[in-house]
């Protein structure tokens, strides 16, 4: 499997930003 340092990078920082735009979305989305 590919387990490099740049694939972890990539991936510990693209979870918490998903989890974090999905978060504002669905605020953005309950107050309208």
């Amino acid at each position: 499997p590919i387990f490099t340092f740049r694939w972890l990078t990539i991936h510990a920082l693209a979870v918490p930003t998903v989890t974090f735009l999905g978060a504002i979305a669905s605020m953005q989305f309950i107050q309208r």
